[in-house]
C-alpha cells in the first residue's frame, strides 16, 4: 500500500490529503468553512438574499454541507492537474489552473444549495 501511494504524483497525493482534510474541517468548523466559501462566491449570488438575511431550518445544514462537499474539489482539480501536465510544462499555470478549479467548484456547491432553497 505504501508502494502505491509513493507511486503516486505530489498533486495526487496533495489532492487525497487535502480532501479528507476539507471534509473533516467542513464539519468540525460548523459552518465556518462553508460561510468563508460563500463569501468568496457571492458576488455572483446577487439575484439571492444575503447571507445575513438566511433564516430557517436549512442553513446551517446547508453551510456544512457546503463546506464538506467542496472538498470533492481537490480531487476534481488533482484529476485535472494530473492529465493536464501532459500539457501545460508550466508549474505556475497548473497552481492557477487548480485553484480556479477549486474555486469553480465552491460556486457549483453552493449554486445547487441555493437553487434548492431559494
Amino acid at each position: 500500500m505504501l508502494k502505491y501511494w509513493k507511486s503516486l504524483s505530489f498533486t495526487t497525493r496533495f489532492s487525497i490529503i487535502a480532501a479528507i482534510v476539507t471534509c473533516a474541517l467542513g464539519l468540525l468548523s460548523m459552518g465556518a468553512l462553508g460561510a468563508a466559501l460563500y463569501y468568496t462566491v457571492s458576488f455572483l449570488f446577487t439575484s439571492y438574499p444575503s447571507f445575513s438575511s438566511w433564516t430557517g431550518d436549512w442553513v446551517w445544514p446547508a453551510v456544512i454541507s457546503a463546506g464538506m462537499f467542496w472538498s470533492l474539489g481537490f480531487i476534481w482539480a488533482g484529476l485535472v492537474a494530473h492529465f493536464i501536465k501532459k500539457i501545460i510544462a508550466s508549474h505556475l499555470l497548473s497552481t492557477i489552473l487548480y485553484i480556479i478549479i477549486c474555486w469553480l467548484w465552491a460556486v457549483t456547491v453552493w449554486y445547487i444549495i441555493l437553487s434548492v432553497h431559494f
